[in-house]
């Protein structure tokens, strides 16, 4: 089971991929969890925003999956994992700034 964590990544990734676009194919809010506590203006963007962030967040395990399948060094790929979902929920963040008040 050499591409295991590469494998299981993949299909995480597919898994949130899927998830979003779900979400902004039919635009319910009530497939958010605790959408309630959010702050929005308008349910539909906040949707396809909230889709959009979800999108750009499952690159994360997709890079991971990717330099799995080229190195064996666990550590390594947990690095590029961890700092690849700070940089994704970074740069997403400013996708829900117009969508909430």
């Amino acid at each position: 089971m050499e591409y295991g964590f590469s494998i299981l990544m993949f299909i995480f990734s597919g898994a949130i991929l899927l998830y979003a676009l779900l979400l902004a194919w039919t635009k319910d809010v009530n497939l958010i969890r605790r959408h309630y506590a959010a702050k929005m203006k308008d349910e539909k963007k906040y949707a396809v925003q909230f889709a959009k962030l979800l999108a750009v967040v499952a690159a994360a395990p997709a890079l991971a999956g990717i330099v799995g399948m080229f190195t064996e060094n666990f550590i390594f790929i947990i690095i590029v994992f961890v700092l690849a979902l700070i940089c994704t929920i970074k740069a997403g963040l400013p996708l829900m700034k117009d969508v909430t008040d």
